[in-house]
Order: C-alpha cells, then structure tokens, then sequence
C-alpha cells in the first residue's frame, strides 16, 4: 500500500514512503462492510498563501462536466517528464494533484495544520497559461485538495471559511479551473467521532464553491471504498446535492486486483450513491494497482451490471504516459 510521493518543501524535496496515498489503498479495510461503524443512507510550512490580488490573472469559469468521464490525476511534483498540456485529449477530465493545508501539523506532516487554508505550492510548474490550454481544448482541470500527508478535518465554520478565502486565492492564480476534488480524510482524518461535523462542513463549504463559481463548478472525491466513514460522508454530501460523483480509488494494495474485488465494491457504491454518481478509480502502468487486464476485466464487469456508471479514472497522468498512452486509449473505447 505504499507510493514514493515527493513533497516539494521551501528549496529542498523532500521523498518519503506514503501508505494509502490517493486515498484508494487501506486493503485492511476490506473486511468491513457498509455500515459496520457508521452509518450510511442510500440516495439516488512550505510557501505561504497570498491574496487573490497578489498574481490574479483573468478567470474562466467553469464549463460544466462531461456526461462521462475519463480522467486521470496529473501529479505537480513530477513535472519534468510531461507537463500537464501532454496529458492526451482522451481524457476529459484532468485532476491537479495538490493543494495541501498551509503549515505543518503537530507530527511534522500536513495533516491538520494551519487554521483550515490551503495552498498550492507550483505555481512555476503547473502555469495558469498551461491549465487554460488544456481547458480550451476541451479538457476539465479539477484542483484536488489534500492526498496522503496532507488531510484536514473541517469541524467547524472558521476552519471552513478559511478554506474557501484560500480557493479564491488558487482560483484567481491559475486562471480559473473546473471544480474542486476533495481528498482531504485520508490518514485517519475522518473517524467516527468526527464524521458529522466535518460532513457538515463540508456541505457547507461545496455549497459555498458552488454559489461563488456557478451551479457547473464540480465536487468530485475519491474515497477509500472501504472506509464507512467516508461511505457516510459521501452520502451525506450527495443527500445535499453538492457531489458531482464519488471514485472510490482501487490501488496501493494488492487485493484489489482479486478477480471480482473491484466489480464487488462498485455494486456498494453505486447501491449508495447510483450509477450517476459512481467513477471508478483504477491504475494505469502503476506498479501498485491493477494490471490493464484486471482493469479492463473489472471495468467491463461493473460496466454490464450497471450500464449508466458516470466513467473511471486512472493514478497517474505521468505513469499512464509512460507506458505510451495505452491505458487511455483501450479505457476510451469502453465508456
């Protein structure tokens, strides 16, 4: 369940060794069933943040969604081998990975520090002329906040409003992207003594996003599709009509590639949110995850089960790119 993640911290990098990065691993987890814990409703220090003035450039809104999605999770620490403008048109929907909390918590990682802000830290990586680019050729850029070492709680109002001054910050600097991706419960962020003010919050803030960029801007998460507490928080999110869709994330552990795991768990999703608002989080040329053929057997499968699945994403834009594109490609034919 380990990914080598690099974090870019003041003029130095930083590698460390990560369990559950994107939020898909924990295969601990996967003796627990919906509910065991909490329960779930069906329904239908690294750079400071700046003020919006500061490097404002002219913003586009948001365009609104594609009926389905291809998508893949464009990593801004790994810059030197493709920039964001080779990710290919057959992805639709492209997810900048990631804005984190603005200082450090108390056991040196990201996690819960700062007053609930975030800021995105490769500004001179991932240019705003970049982001626009691929957004003009048709292509939906979804800023993704938080990912391992880097989650938050938002327990309360003041935490959350800051949250949202600080997307304003990110959003005027790079010009404007398409919605935002929260990734912000993993590492035991999100338990169940928490879940229900932080659902609350969270509502409160996509509501917020949703009201100050247009009804278009999406709220999208890739939950650990094991986990009850974040089962319940999407619920809760999709109760309240501010999740776009949920893709629970099928990698860093080794069970997922089980034949039938992945289908299995997408019935559960789908039996809590609908097919709508199900994509399914899959691995391309990624040494932790599913092989092509587990992929595209396990795709297929859910596929038939439930002919109206919103799509399937891929971690990452830079391993699938490394392996010549091919993930992409066979993935598209199968929507």
């Amino acid at each position: 369940m380990n990914r080598r993640l690099f974090l870019h911290t003041g003029s130095a990098a930083a590698v460390f060794t990560l369990t559950a990065c994107g939020g898909g691993g924990g295969g601990a987890l996967g003796v627990e069933t919906v509910g065991s814990a909490v329960p779930v409703t069906p329904v239908d220090s690294g750079p400071q943040p700046v003020t919006p003035s500061a490097a404002a450039v002219e913003s586009v809104a948001a365009k609104g969604l594609p009926d389905k999605i291809l998508g893949c999770y464009y990593t801004t620490w790994d810059t030197g081998r493709f920039k964001i403008t080779d990710v290919p048109v057959e992805f639709n929907v492209i997810y900048l990975f990631h804005a984190k909390p603005e200082s450090r918590g108390s056991d040196g990682s990201y996690n819960n520090g700062g007053n609930g802000a975030f800021f995105f830290e490769h500004y001179d990586a991932v240019k705003p002329e970049q982001i626009q680019a691929c957004r003009a050729r048709g292509q939906r850029v979804i800023l993704t906040a938080g990912g391992a070492q880097a989650g938050y709680a938002w327990d309360n109002r003041t935490k959350s409003t800051n949250f949202v001054e600080s997307i304003k910050v990110m959003y005027a600097r790079l010009g404007g992207f398409d919605g935002l991706d929260f990734n912000n419960f993993e590492a035991h962020i999100l338990s169940a003594g928490n879940v229900a003010a932080v659902s609350t919050e969270m509502v409160w803030i996509a509501s917020q996003l949703k009201a100050l960029y247009g009804s278009e801007f999406a709220i999208t998460a890739p939950p650990q599709p094991n986990s009850p507490e974040q089962q319940r928080l999407m619920a809760d999110m999709a109760k309240a009509g501010v999740l776009d869709y949920a893709g629970p994330q099928f990698y860093d552990w080794s069970g997922f590639n089980a034949p039938g795991y992945i289908k299995g768990r997408v019935d559960t999703w789908v039996g809590l949110l609908g097919d709508k608002r199900t994509v399914v989080g899959l691995s391309a040329n990624y040494s932790n995850g599913p092989s092509m053929a587990d992929c595209l057997r396990e795709w297929d499968a859910a596929k038939a089960a439930h002919p109206g699945l919103r799509g399937m994403f891929c971690w990452s834009a830079q391993t699938q790119l490394a392996g010549g594109n091919a993930w992409a490609k066979e993935m598209a034919k199968r929507l």
